[in-house]
């Protein structure tokens, strides 16, 4: 039996043998919003940010941390609850890099990292590449390419 297809509109052709030919209820469809965890230790960043990604990518801010310690903990106990990390290299405790270099070695091949701070020289954003993130922004200068980074992932489900 041949696979059914339908339009982009949602709509199921009305030959459907099985009288399948309403619209599909989207809210019962598997969601594939991108799961973000945010690394960032101020609070009031760390809720512009969430709803940012909410609005502007269709990202889902899971969790938060507001230190390497915390982040790298919660991350060793759920490997499989995020599909992305948002780090700020300058944290309350530790630093942003030593979670970087963690995930480097510990994230599935399908999970992105993204080092989001303030000033990003050079210098830092090499730091943060050979740390193994997958791209660098500064917030005060790259907030929209940041978005548009995010709303990408949401191209195909890693699930």
């Amino acid at each position: 039996m041949a696979a059914l297809s339908y339009s982009a509109t949602g709509v199921r052709p009305d030959n459907d043998p099985l009288g399948r030919d309403k619209p599909m209820d989207r809210t019962l469809l598997p969601t594939t919003m991108t799961r973000i965890y945010l690394i960032e230790d101020n609070p009031l960043i760390a809720t512009t940010l969430t709803d940012g990604l909410q609005e502007f990518s269709e990202c889902d801010v899971i969790g938060t941390a507001a230190t390497s310690t915390e982040a790298i903990d919660w991350l060793k106990a759920n490997p499989g609850a995020w599909d992305a990390a948002v780090i700020d290299v300058f944290l309350a405790e530790g630093n942003g890099l030593t979670v970087a270099q963690y995930l480097k070695d510990n994230k599935s091949p399908a999970q992105r990292t993204v080092v989001l701070m303030n000033y990003a020289t050079s210098e830092v954003r090499e730091g943060a590449l050979s740390a193994g993130v997958d791209a660098v922004f500064d917030k005060s200068l790259q907030l929209e390419a940041f978005y548009d980074f995010c709303a990408a992932l949401n191209i195909t489900p890693r699930r």
